[in-house]
């Protein structure tokens, strides 16, 4: 009962719950596999694991031996969240998402060790980075994404008669876009063309919107 009452038993689990919240709010927010409540409690059980380990070491080592390892039970901690980063990694079409997600999930856990040690300091001074990674360095993830070059494939369909060929090769030259090889293809009432290009994301919309502002252009397909 006494161990129960013990004020550094809570303060552990506390700190453990907000430093788990504050991560695990900005997840749920970016609406992310792990959110709030699971990286609330991949924290608090790292915590937990922390102080038993810490624990047994102290109480059930062999006084004839005098030998007590704190760290043999927390250890599993490090191997045992691979398992929960796997999970949230989704590989789909060649891409790989979640990547960011089962990092953070392997810094919770850190920062639940740390709790369950008593380094209050580097718990709290990990959250705020973790935080300022994940929140002020996605404008920058952004912005940089934007301008990275993507192999994109179009797919433009439009009246035959509509001048399909002229507006394509228009809106490239506007925006500065080389059309190596178009495909061209009648099928029924309909012109199809067919090309692929090297371009930012920011081109691609432009071009895009600039496809769907014409009156000869009906559907455009982009795959990438």
């Amino acid at each position: 009962m006494q161990e129960f009452l013990s004020a550094s038993l809570w303060l552990k689990l506390l700190l453990a719950i907000a430093c788990g919240a504050a991560i695990g709010l900005e997840r749920e927010l970016g609406d992310k596999p792990a959110g709030l409540r699971t990286n609330m409690l991949i924290c608090v059980g790292s915590t937990l694991i922390t102080m038993v380990s810490l624990h047994v070491a102290l109480t059930y080592s062999s006084p004839q031996i005098n030998i007590a390892d704190p760290g043999r039970i927390a250890a599993q901690i490090v191997s045992g969240v691979g398992f929960l980063g796997a999970g949230a990694i989704i590989q789909s079409r060649g891409a790989v998402h979640g990547l960011t997600t089962a990092a953070t999930i392997w810094v919770m856990a850190g920062v639940g060790l740390a709790i369950g040690t008593g380094a209050f300091g580097a718990a709290i001074a990990t959250t705020l980075v973790l935080l300022a990674i994940l929140v002020a360095l996605r404008r920058l993830e952004v912005a940089l994404l934007t301008r990275r070059h993507h192999f994109i494939h179009f797919q433009v369909r439009g009246p035959r008669e509509g001048g399909l060929v002229r507006v394509i090769n228009a809106l490239a030259f506007e925006h500065g876009i080389y059309l190596d090889d178009v495909h061209l293809s009648r099928r029924g009432g309909d012109m199809r063309a067919e090309f692929t290009l090297t371009c930012s994301t920011e081109k691609r919309d432009d071009l895009i919107e600039g496809l769907l502002a014409h009156d000869a252009v009906d559907d455009v397909h982009v795959n990438e």
